[in-house]
């Protein structure tokens, strides 16, 4: 089968003839109809976070298909059925997987990180769990959801306490993720969004998307924004992670606030008693759960997503890696094998 890999890091990748793989027991087959292209892969390409088993190694962790073949063992599940997979495999016998949190588990353990992805024409699950119906939605438009969806969705739920009538949220960052948090804000609670980034044309989108506010952090006075009712943000998240993208979210938190980091781009920010309003937190969130996706998939299948999708076949993926580091990408790039 053909796949896309990285062979050595820091160099593109290559598409290139690889053994098609066979289920074993428990395992199921699945033809890729799209695999999202993910900013954190770009990390992984570099080197900065040279975390993978070995190469070549085919990357690709938001994967949706049809169900090509089932290894022995496996009952109800028909072959050709459309399945979005869930990427963040654990092993299925810790207290958090047994909990139903198998993305905090291991992440040697997800797919396209710990086991080849979806950047192929064939994909190997490990288990039945991981697979969830598509019912009416196309593989293409599915498979950024399984993590440009899911990730935020899991960090605004953390929030929706705080989420009340007459509170503010922030939205750092309106990428493949962002553009995402700042729906399911507008699905999930009643709260003013303030949508924050450099780029005009995500700014544009944002405002189509259901922010109040759409504002550039250099030329605009944000925290002015956000506290015109009186109160810093109640939540504010962070889908970029960088040093001044994380100062701008400290000065902008209100009193029991909490700021979500989601973004990969490795800042820090200082946290003390006296640096931040009362009782506020600062929290990380990774991925989220399988029951969480199969909930994503149910608002896009209602209708409730605006979903913004560029399929690409496999043979332009480096030109792809190339525009979402330059920022040109709207919403989620989707490789087609």
């Amino acid at each position: 089968m053909r796949a896309a890999q990285l062979i050595e890091y820091g160099m593109p990748l290559e598409v290139r003839d690889v053994p098609t793989p066979e289920p074993g027991p428990g395992e199921i087959m699945v033809k890729v109809g799209g695999s999202g292209v993910c900013h954190s892969d770009l990390h992984v390409i570099t080197g900065e976070l040279p975390m993978l088993p070995g190469l070549p190694w085919t990357l690709g962790h938001e994967n949706a298909g049809w169900v090509h073949a089932v290894g022995t063992g496996v009952t109800g599940i028909d072959i050709g059925s459309p399945v979005a997979v869930f990427g963040g495999w654990g092993c299925g016998r810790c207290r958090l997987c047994l909990s139903g949190q198998e993305q905090l588990c291991n992440t040697m353990l997800w797919g396209g990180i710990g086991a080849p992805g979806g950047y192929a024409e064939y994909l190997i699950v490990p288990a039945a769990r991981h697979l969830v119906p598509l019912n009416d939605l196309e593989p293409t438009i599915a498979a950024p959801l399984t993590d440009a969806g899911l990730t935020p969705y899991h960090a605004v739920r953390h929030a929706l306490p705080r989420l009340i009538p007459g509170s503010t949220a922030v939205v750092i960052g309106l990428g493949g993720l962002g553009h995402f948090g700042l729906q399911f804000v507008r699905e999930l609670s009643p709260a003013r969004i303030i949508a924050v980034d450099t780029a005009e044309a995500k700014r544009k989108l944002a405002l189509e998307l259901g922010a109040s506010v759409a504002l550039d952090p250099v030329a605009d006075d944000v925290a002015a924004e956000v506290r015109r009712g009186g109160e810093g943000a109640a939540a504010v998240f962070d889908f970029v992670g960088m040093d001044s993208t994380l100062a701008l979210a400290a000065s902008l938190i209100g009193r029991q606030g909490l700021i979500v980091i989601v973004g990969l781009a490795g800042g820090a920010l200082p946290y003390s008693f006296l640096g931040l309003p009362g009782e506020s937190v600062v929290m990380g969130s990774s991925w989220g759960t399988r029951n969480e996706l199969e909930e994503v998939l149910s608002l896009a299948s209602a209708g409730r997503l605006t979903l913004h999708v560029e399929p690409h076949p496999l043979g332009e993926i480096n030109v792809v890696f190339d525009q979402l580091k330059g920022g040109q990408i709207i919403g989620r790039a989707v490789m087609v094998p």
